[in-house]
């Protein structure tokens, strides 16, 4: 704003001397004058506006600062009034805090007697179950030996009935054996004998053929020498002139 009065007031000036300079040299243009005039007028007019604008932005200013100054004092009112609530709830709040600090003292106090009471009773419990287990160990080892003698023994009657089975079984393997060598070597003998039989039978038979063949042939030996001799003795009496009748073959011989 300071700059466009200062630009209005140097064309003020500029037009004066603009007309002052016409009024010298040209006597004719006195109208010009009359416009520097309205506008000399115009800029006081413009002068004042801009004082008025002055003062009233001065007034706008002293009105905000006082409104400034209110709004400080008011907070420092505020400021000093919750500093006071402030330390009075400080107050309160160490007096509460005080007494939780207190009250969580005495539950720690209370705790702590109770850990205290609940470990001396865990080293009563423990202790007890500790007897308990220890009695319940020895029972146990005595329950467990008895079961591991009794198991001994079962092995040992198993492995004795087990040993007696095998034993048996081998008695009965070497009656079985001994039976089926002896059906064996009966069987052998029945076949050696059928064998010996059909061979005697064979024998027998070729001996009952051989001496058929024999009694035949002699039977035909006999024939051949009935004939043969009477024979000889036709041809004897032939010789001797004598003329006896012969038989043929198988028929009997007659004198």
């Amino acid at each position: 704003m300071m700059g466009i009065s200062i630009a209005a007031g140097a064309t003020a000036m500029w037009l004066l001397s603009l007309a002052a300079d016409q009024q010298l040299h040209h006597p004719q243009m006195d109208a010009i004058g009359t416009i520097a005039s309205e506008a000399l007028r115009a800029e006081e007019q413009f002068v004042q506006e801009r004082n008025a604008e002055i003062d009233a932005s001065i007034a706008a200013v002293a009105a905000q600062r006082a409104q400034e100054k209110f709004a400080e004092e008011r907070n420092a009112e505020i400021e000093a009034s919750i500093a006071a609530v402030a330390a009075r709830a400080q107050n309160s709040f160490a007096e509460e805090r005080n007494a939780e600090i207190n009250a969580s003292i005495a539950a720690v106090a209370a705790r702590r007697a109770e850990e205290s009471f609940a470990e001396e009773r865990n080293a009563e419990i423990e202790a007890s179950i500790a007897a308990v287990a220890a009695r319940a160990q020895n029972s146990f080892a005595e329950e467990r030996n008895a079961e591991i003698n009794a198991s001994i023994a079962a092995v040992a009657a198993r492995r004795a009935q087990e040993r007696f089975a095998e034993e048996r079984n081998a008695e009965i393997d070497a009656s079985i054996a001994a039976v089926a060598a002896r059906r064996a070597q009966e069987s052998f003998a029945d076949e050696r004998n059928a064998e010996i039989d059909a061979s005697i039978a064979a024998v027998a038979a070729q001996r009952a053929r051989e001496g058929v063949a024999q009694e035949h042939s002699a039977k035909i030996d006999v024939s051949i020498a009935s004939v043969t001799a009477a024979w000889v003795i036709s041809i004897a009496d032939m010789e001797q002139g004598s003329f006896a009748q012969v038989d043929g073959p198988g028929q009997p011989w007659q004198p």
